[in-house]
């Protein structure tokens, strides 16, 4: 997460440090008085935590979010112990979870709002990608070498979607945010009006 957007020749990395620390506070307050939470887990041995969810959008104004797409729920990142010294060398190895107290915040950054459907702010270069919703249903928008995906739906929207589409675009360079904003509301059209499925690609 950056820490601020402002060149870092504006500020030491302690006063950078501070800023984040300061907005995560705001945000907290600002979630624990507008935002309900939402209970994640428990997962095997994890109990289960309290996320507030919150959009961002590209003025910087919180926004609540009164959907939570699959692609943005909470879950602990697994991290495996390997070292025999830390218990039985003979027994299997196990997977322990880390997970912060709760509540936690958890920032989604947000494109233009369109009718029906909720966009992140693409992140990444070759592929350019961008998750969010459409009419309810996840999806996940993919851009690499000259070509653009969106998968929509399914218990797995970017592995086994229900619907999914594909096809070559004439931007000569990478496309820009205000690009990826305009081929999802293109997909998304085409989702609508019926447009069948295409095979994913292995």
């Amino acid at each position: 997460m950056m820490a601020s957007d402002l060149p870092t020749a504006y500020l030491d990395y302690a006063d950078a440090f501070k800023f984040g620390i300061q907005r995560t506070a705001d945000d907290l307050a600002w979630a624990t008085a507008n935002v309900s939470p939402v209970s994640e887990g428990p997962w095997g041995d994890v109990p289960s935590v309290q996320i507030f969810y919150i959009g961002i959008n590209t003025a910087g104004e919180r926004i609540r979010l009164p959907q939570i797409s699959g692609l943005w729920r909470y879950k602990p990142s697994g991290v495996q112990l390997a070292n025999s010294d830390d218990h039985d060398p003979d027994a299997p190895n196990q997977t322990y979870y880390l997970h912060g107290p709760g509540p936690g915040v958890v920032r989604i950054e947000l494109g233009p709002s369109m009718p029906g459907i909720l966009i992140e702010r693409p992140k990444g270069s070759q592929p350019v990608q961008s998750t969010g919703l459409i009419d309810g249903k996840d999806f996940y928008f993919g851009e690499s070498d000259g070509f653009w995906s969106l998968s929509v739906g399914g218990t797995d929207a970017v592995e086994r979607p229900d619907w999914y589409y594909e096809e070559e675009h004439d931007a000569p360079d990478e496309l820009s945010e205000m690009d990826v904003y305009s081929l999802i509301a293109k997909g998304a059209e085409l989702l609508r009006n019926g447009t069948p499925t295409m095979a994913v690609e292995p």
